[in-house]
């Protein structure tokens, strides 16, 4: 099973490229690679399957009987730990609608970091704090507490650099995602107009400073590039509400699947997804592109996939 990088690859790789392009190496220190970009992900842990599906509950019990499946948030986070979650937070509909992350799923994670010891939860989204508001996940995040930050200010992103990018080779990220510990993507699978879908891999435009640029320079490739610069200890899917047609804004399509998909591949997470929209994987680009860039395996057959609920 490939899972990209290991740490010394990536640390080395990381390091020579920022040296190369900011000059660090003249001056003879020792360049800070961000926690989050250099955690070790197997190193630290394997779960004891590479999916889990969950069904038969509601939301919330759904996202936690899939984490559970894969060893519970005990073997992701630790005490101490900063944890940053990526929902989707888009849209003033109802959650049935299949336009964000369910509030109930972001309530519960949050809920399940801080009981296994986490030093504080933060949800960062560049998105509309009105959105967030009416849609419940500003009321979701509150209850569960954490801390909400949607983000669009300069000094709110910093610059990193992409040493396996094609497309791109330099991006702002999320200060709050380079000063994380753990990093838990929790998306929802609907339909996009520009890429067919949006899923986990593509949720992380929301913590680029200036994502629309990606539409002029190569969509799908730019997507693939980032994920390899922000490695998952965690992703989430929230596929309870599913957006066939019309995304990402809706109103479309829904299909009620009443699932969560819980992994730490989002390129395994991504493709598992794609059967939702009778999709193959070569359909959606940055897909097969992640996985030719080391982010991780497309190829369901070769996981272990455990359904759980009822």
């Amino acid at each position: 099973m490939t899972y990209g990088m290991n740490r010394r690859e990536f640390l080395l790789r990381a390091t020579a490229a920022t040296a190369a392009m900011t000059g660090a190496a003249a001056l003879g220190g020792t360049l800070r690679i961000p926690r989050v970009m250099a955690a070790p992900r197997l190193d630290r842990y394997r779960p004891p399957i590479d999916l889990a599906v969950a069904k038969g509950g509601s939301p919330a019990a759904n996202a936690l009987a899939a984490v559970a499946a894969l060893g519970g948030f005990a073997k992701f986070v630790r005490p101490g730990d900063r944890v940053v979650i990526k929902p989707n937070p888009v849209g003033t509909s109802p959650p049935e609608k299949a336009i964000h992350t369910h509030p109930d799923i972001v309530e519960a994670v949050i809920r399940e970091c801080l009981l296994v010891g986490a030093r504080e939860v933060v949800a960062v989204s560049a998105d509309d704090a009105d959105s967030a508001r009416r849609n419940g996940t500003v009321a979701a995040v509150e209850r569960g507490g954490g801390i909400l930050k949607l983000i669009s200010k300069p000094e709110e992103f910093r610059p990193v650099f992409i040493p396996r990018g094609r497309a791109i080779t330099r991006i702002d990220l999320a200060a709050d995602l380079l000063d994380a510990d753990v990093f838990i993507n929790l998306p929802i699978a609907k339909h996009h107009a520009a890429t067919r879908v949006t899923l986990a891999m593509k949720n992380l435009m929301g913590l680029v400073r200036d994502a629309r640029s990606f539409h002029s320079i190569g969509l799908h490739q730019c997507i693939a590039d980032l994920a390899t610069a922000v490695p998952h200890d965690l992703v989430i899917m929230d596929a309870n509400h599913v957006l066939l047609t019309n995304g990402p804004v809706g109103p479309g399509k829904v299909l009620v699947a009443g699932q969560v998909i819980a992994g730490i591949d989002p390129v395994a997470v991504d493709s598992y997804a794609l059967r939702y929209f009778g999709l193959e994987v070569a359909e959606v680009p940055h897909i097969p592109a992640a996985e030719a860039q080391g982010v991780g395996t497309a190829e369901l057959s070769r996981l272990v996939i455990r359904e759980v609920g009822a």
